[in-house]
């Protein structure tokens, strides 16, 4: 159960220390108070940490909403994967017609993808996104399925992305988490992040036209505008009459990075508002510790068959807190009353720990076998059917009995073949001597 799940829509509550291990995410069971996280009112937020991808505060987190223009940022990652900036693209047929934010590309343009791809940061350019989707796959139904796909990858799995610019249809939407785990990626790809930062950019020219311009609109990266944000590395704007107004961010600071994602929010300035209210609050108030990594050996345990059998966490295992500092001092509880058998194989889950931080449990940790252990060879693999001892039986049964009836008729075989080898050499003995007896007589009936 994922932590933003359990904490949904509970902006207002007090929290303190939460765990998280792994993909499984719980709010501890005992609250240590701590500060409140700044009141939301866009419909869907996420914010989370971006050394781990753990989530700190969420509402509506896997709430499926459309994302706008913030889809660009999926499109800025797979142009980056999959296609050369130095390639010259020849606009199609379609991408001219994109409808809102535009450059103004017509039909058989040629413009590097460098350019490209700074117009659609920049300058949110629709008409730039659809030509780089139909360079990179052809067409923009084919590089909406890369797009499903590397979603997939970073594990986004309530999102579905239909075009490349985030106009709107039906079966185009996303999750503030997923646009936070999205982001994530982004933010870490230098070339990205310059362009984010770059405040305007100059395009080449064209076999149509001599040069375009596409400058930053977005406010917390803007060095002149009054709410610019310093420690953000990437961040996203989005507006359609059906999505409203949407947002990520990626900011990083002191070490620690976070990130935040607004879908369906009352304005630009709510989400820019509720953005920095997080940021500020995340980097003064929360902290994040791993307690347990994945892989360390935490227990040592003895097998029925008196072998020794280590016992290593499944995976890592965080601490949050929303109290400004970490006072984490944790505990492992076993079940030390468990008989353990005596054969495991490496990374198989042998028991169940429970955690305390001072006092109070905060979650279970999974632990798993550090190694193969098994009482004697492994046998051949178990086909999964049984034949019945009795059919076995029967089955040898028959082997022999057909065996024997095999003997026999080979016996009896070799006998008949002596007999009729017999009977026909007598029968030409007698031949012969039938024949002697008439030469014989034929001889004593010539004399004369």
């Amino acid at each position: 159960m994922k932590f933003n799940r359990v904490i949904k829509g509970l902006a207002a509550v007090l929290l303190g220390i939460v765990i998280f291990s792994g993909s499984a995410q719980v709010r501890a069971s005992s609250v240590i108070a701590g500060t409140t996280p700044p009141e939301i009112l866009s419909e869907a937020v996420v914010l989370m940490d971006g050394e781990t991808g753990q989530v700190i505060y969420g509402k509506n987190a896997d709430m499926q909403l459309m994302p706008a223009s913030t889809t660009k940022m999926m499109t800025a990652l797979l142009v980056m994967e999959h296609a050369k900036l130095e390639d010259i693209v020849t606009v199609g047929k379609n991408p001219p017609y994109a409808e809102g934010a535009s450059m103004g590309f017509r039909e058989g343009e040629q413009v590097t993808v460098k350019d490209l791809l700074y117009s659609m940061v920049l300058h949110s350019a629709n008409d730039s996104a659809e030509i780089l989707a139909e360079h990179i796959s052809g067409s923009v139904e084919e590089f909406a399925l890369l797009m499903n796909r590397k979603a997939e990858e970073i594990g986004a799995r309530n999102t579905n992305f239909a075009n490349p610019h985030g106009l709107t249809d039906e079966n185009h939407y996303t999750s503030a988490y997923d646009l936070s785990l999205i982001s994530r990626e982004v933010a870490k790809d230098p070339y990205l992040v310059d362009i984010f930062h770059t405040p305007i950019y100059k395009l080449g020219p064209t076999n149509m036209t001599t040069e375009r311009w596409a400058s930053n609109k977005n406010s917390l990266l803007k060095k002149s505008d009054d709410l610019y944000y310093e420690p953000t590395v990437v961040a996203k704007t989005g507006y359609t009459p059906d999505a409203r107004y949407a947002y990520t961010a990626v900011a990083s600071k002191d070490g620690k990075t976070y990130i935040v994602s607004i879908l369906k929010s009352t304005s630009q300035a709510q989400y820019y508002k509720e953005t920095l209210e997080l940021f500020n609050w995340a980097f003064e108030k929360c902290s994040v510790v791993k307690l347990y990594s994945k892989g360390q050996i935490l227990k040592t345990v003895t097998l029925k068959n008196g072998d020794q059998l280590q016992l290593e966490a499944e995976c890592d295992f965080y601490v949050v807190s929303t109290s400004g500092r970490i006072d984490a001092n944790p505990m492992l509880i076993y079940d030390d009353t468990s008989v353990f058998e005596g054969e495991y194989a490496k990374g198989q889950v042998v028991s169940e720990a429970s955690v305390k931080v001072n006092g109070s449990e905060v979650g279970t940790l999974k632990l798993v076998a550090a190694s193969d252990v098994f009482t004697k060879a492994p046998l051949a693999p178990e086909s999964g059917f049984t034949i019945p001892k009795f059919l076995v039986i029967t089955l040898m049964a028959l082997v022999i009995l057909f065996a024997a009836l095999f003997t026999i008729r080979t016996i009896n075989l070799r006998k008949r073949r002596r007999r009729r080898s017999r009977h026909t050499s007598q029968k030409l003995r007698e031949y012969k001597e039938r024949q002697m007896n008439r030469a014989s007589g034929q001889e004593s009936n010539n004399i004369y």
